[in-house]
């Protein structure tokens, strides 16, 4: 598996064999000073259209810091500013979003909330390794289905011996054979 790994990523200073400046954020950034930034961001977000699908987002719940990272991250790809400046207007960002959820009536979700990590049982276990490594999970089912196959043939195997056997045997070793305990009676 790892092998499969190293061959999809690219080898060291691959980036250095393309186009130099083909992205935009190998182009000096727009902005570099953040208030500038906050300021450019504020005014789109203003414009009618973004603002309401701004208060429709945070209305479906979705984080204020959701939104604050991925406004952040887009202006970074789009060479808008470097990512020193898109970390220092998140707290901007957030506290104008948040006046405007308050303005428009009502309280938005702030943050993501960490959810505990499931306990991982057997079946937990069983239905990722199904849906992510399913090579490895035919593999043990099969592995896991020959040995009740074995077993079950044991026990066949074992009936037929019984049945094949003479019936003073069979009651000597339904009852424990001669290893058995004694019982109370017969000993005395």
């Amino acid at each position: 598996m790892l092998d499969k790994i190293k061959a999809m990523s690219a080898p060291p200073g691959h980036s250095l064999t393309g186009e130099q400046g083909k992205w935009a954020w190998e182009q000096p950034s727009r902005f570099s000073d953040p208030n500038d930034a906050i300021d450019f961001i504020t005014e789109k977000l203003d414009e009618t259209v973004p603002q309401e699908d701004m208060l429709k987002m945070m209305t479906a719940g979705i984080t204020i810091e959701e939104i604050v990272n991925q406004i952040s991250f887009k202006g970074f790809m789009q060479g808008a500013f470097n990512p020193d400046v898109a970390e220092l207007i998140k707290p901007a960002l957030a506290m104008y979003l948040m006046k405007l959820s308050i303005d428009n009536g009502f309280t938005p979700r702030l943050f993501i909330q960490e959810e505990p990590e499931p306990e991982v049982n057997d079946q937990r276990f069983f239905s990722i390794m199904k849906e992510r490594n399913p090579e490895l999970f035919n593999a043990m089912n099969e592995q896991i289905n020959r040995g009740v196959r074995l077993q079950e043939q044991a026990a066949v195997n074992q009936a037929r011996v019984m049945e094949e056997m003479p019936e003073e045997m069979s009651e000597d070793i339904d009852q424990g054979g001669f290893l058995a305990p004694i019982e109370e009676e017969e000993a005395q």
